[in-house]
C-alpha cells in the first residue's frame, strides 16, 4: 500500500511517499517553491511536494491508501486532500522520524523544538519537550512539557527552541537561522553566561522552565547590550564582540539544558540507546557535546531532525502502528570500548589567513501570518501494544564507523529525491549550450574532478537523487580543496555567506587527519564538529573553525558510492580525504533540485567546473 506523509508546521513543508514500508520518494517544499524554509504564503495550498512524490512514483492520489500528517501543519497545505488526511501529534511524528529508521529495537526518544501540537488551542497551550520510550513499533510517552503561547504568537514559555531562537532574532538573523548563532558563538567569550542564568531554570526531572516574562526580559537584555555596544564601538563593527558573546551564552546554556534533559531520560527510561528529533537537534555543536557527556551508549539522529522530517515520521507511523506491520531491524555490532579522552592541543583563536570577521547585518524579521483552519481531520488513535519482533536476518557486513548500521535502507538514506534521466540532463544542456563547454573525462569524472580540486578549482556536483534535508552529501554539493588558504574567502564571496560561518566538509570514515572523538560513536549520517589532529591544523584552513574543529560528514560506501569514489580519488592526490563539501546553492536559496537549476546556479556563482551526472563542463 502507498502511504503519503506530509510534514512541516507553518514552515518547512514536505512530503514522503511510502510503499510497503520503504520510502519511494521524499522532498521538501522549498526545493520546488524555491523559497527557503517554505514559509506559509499564497502558494502553500499547492502542496507541490506531494505532487512531486506521486509523479516520481508514476501514480495518482487515487492509488494512495492513506494520507497522514502532523496536526499542527498549516491547514492550507493539506486542504486539497480534504477529509482523507489523518492528523497525528507533532512530537509523536518527530519521535517516529528518528526511532523507526534507527538501528535500535528499543530506545529512549527525546523531542525538543520551538513548539509542537496544541494541547489546549483556546488556552494557547502547546507541547515543547516530550520524553518517550520506544520498543518494537510502540512509542510511549514518559512525560510531556508544555508552554504558553504569547498573544502575538512570537514567544512560547518553557521552550528550549524559543529560548535559543530569541537570541537568534535579537542578533538580527531573523527566524530559522539558528545555525548562524551557533557559528557566531565560536568567536565569543563567557561574558554573558552568568547573566543568562536569570532567564530560565532546569530541574532534575527534565523540566525546562522559562516564563513569558523571563523570555521577554531575555530579549530586552540582549537589545540593551547590543545598543550599548554599538554606541561604544569605535568602528563599523556594530558591537560584533557583544554579538559573539551573546551567541556564546545561548549556545552554552542550550548545551547544558540538553545534557541535563538526556541524563534525566537515561534514568527514567533505563535504555542504553537514544534517538533525538526536533529542530533543536539541528545544532551540531550541541550534538557533539552530547556524544561526549551523556550516559547513553548509542545515539541516532535522522538526517532531517526538524519539521520537514515529520513527513517521514508520520508515514512510518502509519505503516507500523496503523497498518500493524512488524518492524525488522538489522543486528548492530557491539558497542566499542571507549578510550580515555586525550588532551586537545591548543589552537589559535583564528587562523592567520582568516579574513577579518565583519559584524552580521541586522535585517528585519519577516512576519508569519496565521491562516484560518479547514475543518479538523480525524485524529490518529493511541498506539496499540507493540507487536513481537522476530529475529532479523543477518545482513552482509560493510565497513563503517563503530555502532553505525552497515548499509542504509530507504528509511535511513538521505538520497530520497527524483533520479533524473538522460533526457532531463540533455534538455538542460541544450538550453544552456551557448554557455557550456564539455570537458572529456575519459569515463572517470571523479578522477578528473580530484585533479581539478588539487589545482585549486571549485566544482559543482549534481548527480543522482537529491538529499532530503539541509545537508549536501555529494549529490547537490560544491566541493573544493580544504588545504587552500583562500578557498573559504572565495566561496563566501561566491555564495554571499558571512565570514564567521564555517564551511562544512566530507571525509572518508577513519581519515587519519581526524582525531578519534571520545564518547559514543558518531551517529550514522550525522555531520558534527570533529577535532583536527594537532599537526594537521594548519593544513586545512578552508574548513578549520576557531576551536580547531571542522564540521565533517564521515562517508562510507554504504552512504554514497559517488561521493566515496570522489574522496578516494582526492585522497590519492592530497594525502587526506578531507574536502570542502558545501551545499549547491546561493546564500538564502534552497539547494538546487533540477539539472537546469544546477546549471543556472553554476553560472551565477562563477564556479570553475560542473559535474552533471557523469559529464564534466566548464564555462565558455
Amino acid at each position: 500500500m502507498f502511504i503519503l506523509g506530509l510534514g512541516g508546521s507553518i514552515h518547512d513543508f514536505s512530503a514522503c511517499l511510502l510503499q510497503e514500508g520503504e520510502i519511494v520518494c521524499a522532498i521538501e517544499e522549498e526545493r520546488l517553491s524555491r523559497h527557503k524554509q517554505a514559509f506559509v504564503d499564497a502558494s502553500t495550498f499547492r502542496c507541490k511536494a506531494a505532487r512531486y512524490c506521486l509523479e516520481t512514483a508514476g501514480i495518482t492520489e487515487k492509488d494512495v491508501g492513506l494520507i497522514i500528517g502532523g496536526d499542527n501543519i498549516e491547514s492550507r497545505y493539506y486542504a486539497k486532500f480534504g477529509p482523507r488526511i489523518r492528523l497525528m501529534n507533532h512530537h509523536l511524528a518527530h519521535a517516529a522520524s528518528s526511532f523507526y529508521p534507527s538501528p535500535f529495537t528499543e530506545a529512549a526518544v527525546l523531542v525538543a523544538d520551538g513548539r509542537g501540537s496544541y494541547l489546549d488551542k483556546p488556552g494557547k497551550i502547546v507541547e515543547t519537550v516530550t520524553y518517550y520510550t520506544a520498543q518494537g513499533t510502540s512509542i510511549r510517552e514518559i512525560q510531556k512539557r508544555q508552554g504558553l503561547e504569547s498573544a502575538d504568537f512570537r514567544n512560547v514559555s518553557n521552550s528550549i527552541g524559543l529560548f535559543y531562537l530569541a537570541v537568534t532574532e535579537e542578533l538580527g538573523f531573523g527566524p530559522m537561522h539558528d545555525d548562524k548563532t551557533m557559528a557566531l558563538a565560536a568567536y565569543g567569550t563567557d561574558r554573558y553566561v552568568e547573566a543568562f542564568r536569570a532567564f530560565y531554570s532546569m530541574d532534575d526531572e527534565g523540566g525546562f522552565k522559562q516564563t513569558l516574562g523571563q523570555l521577554e526580559r531575555q530579549r530586552e537584555y540582549i537589545r540593551a547590550e547590543l545598543n550599548g555596544a554599538a554606541r561604544e564601538a569605535a568602528d563599523s563593527s556594530g558591537g560584533y564582540a557583544a554579538k559573539a558573546d551573546l551567541a556564546y551564552a545561548a549556545q552554552y546554556h542550550l548545551e547544558e539544558v540538553l545534557i541535563r534533559a538526556c541524563r534525566y531520560l537515561y534514568a527514567a527510561s533505563g535504555c542504553e540507546n537514544l534517538c533525538l528529533a526536533g529542530g533543536v537537534f539541528s545544532n551540531r555543536k550541541a550534538v557533539s557535546r552530547l556524544l561526549k557527556e551523556i550516559p547513553f551508549k548509542r545515539m541516532y539522529i535522522p538526517p532531517t531532525p526538524g519539521d520537514a522530517g515529520t513527513a517521514i515520521g508520520s508515514a512510518l507511523y502509519a505503516h507500523y502502528v496503523l497498518g500493524g506491520h512488524t518492524r525488522r531491524v538489522p543486528p548492530m555490532p557491539p558497542v566499542p570500548s571507549v578510550p580515555p579522552a586525550t588532551t586537545v592541543p591548543t589552537v589559535p583563536t583564528v587562523p592567520p589567513e582568516s579574513p577579518v570577521l565583519p559584524a552580521p547585518s541586522v535585517p528585519p524579521a519577516p512576519s508569519v501570518p496565521l491562516a484560518p483552519s479547514v475543518p479538523p481531520a480525524p485524529s490518529v488513535p493511541s498506539v496499540p501494544p507493540e507487536s513481537p519482533v522476530p529475529p532479523a536476518p543477518t545482513a552482509p557486513s560493510v565497513p563503517t564507523e563503530p555502532s553505525a548500521p552497515s548499509v542504509p535502507s530507504s528509511r535511513d538514506s538521505p538520497y530520497l529525491g527524483r533520479d533524473y534521466g538522460e533526457e532531463d540532463y540533455a534538455r538542460a544542456v541544450r538550453t544552456y549550450r551557448e554557455q557550456l563547454e564539455e570537458i572529456p573525462a575519459a569515463g572517470n569524472p571523479n578522477r578528473a574532478v580530484a585533479e581539478l580540486l588539487v589545482e585549486g578549482r571549485i566544482v559543482g556536483v549534481f548527480r543522482g537523487r537529491s538529499e532530503f534535508g539541509s545537508q549536501s552529501l555529494g549529490n547537490r554539493s560544491i566541493v573544493a580543496d580544504a588545504r587552500s588558504a583562500r578557498m573559504k574567502e572565495r566561496l563566501d564571496a561566491a555564495k554571499g555567506r558571512e565570514a564567521f560561518r564555517p564551511l562544512s566538509a566530507a571525509a572518508l570514515a577513519g581519515d587519519p587527519w581526524l582525531s578519534a572523538d571520545p564518547g559514543m560513536a558518531v551517529p550514522y549520517g550525522c555531520r558534527i564538529p570533529r577535532q583536527i589532529k594537532g599537526e594537521r591544523i594548519s593544513c586545512v584552513p578552508a574548513i578549520l573553525q576557531a576551536d580547531g574543529t571542522a564540521d565533517v560528514q564521515a562517508v562510507t560506501a554504504g552512504l554514497s558510492t559517488g561521493l566515496t569514489s570522489l574522496l578516494e580519488a582526492y585522497r590519492r592526490l592530497a594525502d587526506s580525504s578531507l574536502l570542502v563539501n558545501t551545499s549547491f546553492n546561493a546564500d538564502g536559496e534552497p539547494m538546487v533540485e533540477t539539472p537546469e537549476e544546477a546549471i543556472r546556479c553554476f553560472l551565477k556563482l562563477g564556479l570553475d567546473y560542473l559535474v552533471l551526472d557523469n559529464r564534466l563542463f566548464t564555462k565558455r
